[in-house]
């Protein structure tokens, strides 16, 4: 398949705004794609490897740039002015291409084979000139393309295909192309691909065996699920109703804890760990893999849980002290002398749920679950001289609507000792991969953070000039997969806060215009803030009042942020 019939489905997405014609677009597209099929289908986003590989291909926006000037021949000034003007180097490649000069005496023709397997290939380059040869491959596919072509050439090895479509867009183009068009066939595609964050795998599961086949994708060990997410409860009174439901079951009550939340896979003695954005974290955490081969009695298992952090000289009290997730973090971020970490940041995990323990569990009551886990793993106390974690069930207690005494109790306990609140989860449902669902809440004493992505900053003024304080956020929009700004934040970080926040950001600076510069959307930071108010200043509609920075979220990434219609619900329920 030419890539410039792919190209054409891209100007088709990008020139209509309606989610259903966008759904058509790609469903005719899948349908026709034959062998293409898996290419097509990470392609349609931009995204070349499955949810749960973090590969990366190693190309910045200044490599890129490097490739396209390459290329194309084109003054560097006149295309960072492009650049600038528009704000997408897709676009400033197009017009090098067409502004250049520089023609290629041999060229190859452009195929979709060709653009992902040659993009994907990137990410192989190791060792010394390994950027040198990623900078002439994607020079190579520049300089065979068409304006048109470059434009999505680049956009694709920078991971922001620009044309509106997300998650659930490709769900439901995949149950129109192959299925049944019907809320039975969007679910059975949706749950799929909760349980293999691989649409490749769904869309050639859903042609060649339609929903029957779908509903036989199961977990697999060491690729990681997507996590079941809380609502959020106003209240004691209403969280527990809320989770009881019209039975009044039992609600199973746990500390909300404030570390990283972590998906613990077992086979024999190999143990791998991912956050909830489903990287692997597992070199950064030897004292986590050392206590669950400690600890855990089941020869193949996955676990859900809360790493937590601590004090070194409180660890091994029952009333541990928390650390603040920014000190956390440091060990998710650290590449070298790990074990030194270990005893300067010890860690527990607190387990709360058992997906998989020899055979999944996933569609098994909570209350199954808790019984297999507490039969799937024993206790590990904390270690950190010897270098093992901490491994234990989470903190909990069973309540109702009807007698919320000891939830009561148990939040309140949860908060003296440091952590953030309560959970509150029905006893009978099952879990939900991917999903804020109404049988599980969370109930914190203040209104709640919200995740957002820096998508633009400007640097202060006075003594902080040096340092980027100024800081634009953005909400995700899973429906068209782009970002919407919600406000600015300029407070609530020390100086050494913000300077190591500056280097972080300026490593992805896309642009400038002068104390004013673009970046690259992939830190997320968490975000206080007093309330939300209706603005037409940002394009979300809704900006922050007073927001103050509280940490950075390097377990997230930009489609792991807050999204719009959650700014939505914390707006009307103020």
């Amino acid at each position: 398949m030419e890539y410039a019939a792919l190209v054409d489905v891209y100007d088709r997405l990008a020139a209509t705004a309606s989610n259903n014609e966008k759904r058509d677009i790609l469903a005719e597209t899948f349908a026709g794609a034959g062998d293409l099929l898996p290419r097509l289908v990470v392609l349609a986003r931009g995204r070349l490897f499955p949810a749960y590989d973090r590969g990366e291909l190693g190309v910045s926006s200044s490599l890129t740039l490097e490739a396209v000037l390459a290329a194309t021949g084109a003054a560097e000034d006149a295309v960072r002015e492009r650049w600038r003007e528009t704000g997408d180097l897709g676009d400033a490649a197009a017009w090098a291409v067409d502004n250049g000069g520089q023609q290629t005496l041999f060229s190859r023709d452009l195929t979709v084979e060709r653009v992902h397997d040659d993009l994907r290939g990137l990410a192989d380059f190791e060792g010394e000139g390994s950027q040198g040869r990623r900078v002439d491959a994607l020079a190579g596919l520049v300089s065979d393309a068409t304006a048109d072509e470059a434009r999505y050439v680049v956009r694709t090895a920078l991971g922001h295909l620009r044309v509106g479509v997300g998650e659930g867009t490709i769900r439901d183009a995949l149950a129109v192309a192959f299925l049944d068009d019907g809320g039975e066939s969007v679910d059975a595609v949706e749950r799929a691909y909760q349980v293999t964050n691989d649409f490749g795998v769904v869309a050639e599961t859903a042609r060649g065996g339609g929903v029957e086949a779908l509903r036989e994708l199961d977990v697999e060990l060491f690729r990681p699920i997507q996590l079941m997410l809380a609502e959020k409860a106003e209240t004691l009174a209403e969280g527990l109703a809320d989770a009881a439901g019209d039975g009044g079951e039992a609600v199973h009550c746990e500390y909300k804890y404030d570390g990283i939340r972590v998906q613990i896979h077992v086979d024999g003695d190999e143990v791998r760990l991912f956050t909830r954005r489903l990287e692997e974290v597992t070199l950064q955490f030897p004292d986590v893999v050392r206590a669950v081969r400690e600890g855990v009695a089941a020869d193949r298992a996955i676990f859900d849980g809360e790493l937590v952090g601590y004090a070194p000289e409180t660890i091994r009290e029952k009333s541990r002290s928390p650390v603040v997730f920014q000190t956390l973090s440091r060990r998710v971020k650290r590449e070298s002398d790990i074990e030194a970490m270990v005893g300067e940041i010890p860690v527990v995990v607190h387990l709360f749920d058992c997906l998989y323990d020899g055979e999944t569990t996933l569609d098994r009551p909570a209350s199954e679950r808790l019984e297999r886990l507490g039969a799937a793993f024993s206790s590990v106390a904390p270690d950190p001289e010897g270098g093992v974690a901490g491994l234990e069930r989470a903190t909990s207690a069973s309540a109702s609507s009807e007698d919320p005494d000891s939830a009561a109790t148990l939040y309140e306990e949860a908060l003296e000792r440091g952590h953030e609140g309560l959970m509150m989860k029905n006893a009978t449902a099952a879990y939900q991969p991917g999903r804020r669902v109404g049988r599980m809440l969370k109930l914190k004493p203040t209104m709640e953070p919200l995740d957002l992505v820096v998508t633009r900053a400007k640097y202060s003024e006075g003594r902080r000039s040096e340092w980027l304080g100024r800081l634009y956020l953005a909400c995700y929009d899973p429906e068209s997969d782009e970002l919407l700004e919600v406000g600015r934040l300029s407070t609530g970080y020390t100086d050494e806060e913000l300077a190591d926040l500056t280097e972080e950001l300026e490593a992805r600076i896309v642009n400038r215009e002068g104390r004013l510069v673009e970046l690259e959307p992939e830190v997320v930071l968490e975000v206080a803030y007093e309330e939300i108010q209706s603005s037409s200043e940002y394009d979300s509609g809704y900006a922050l009042r007073f927001p103050r920075f509280l940490n950075v979220r390097a377990d997230l990434g930009r489609t792991d942020a807050d999204t719009i219609e959650r700014v939505e619900s914390l707006f009307d329920s103020q």
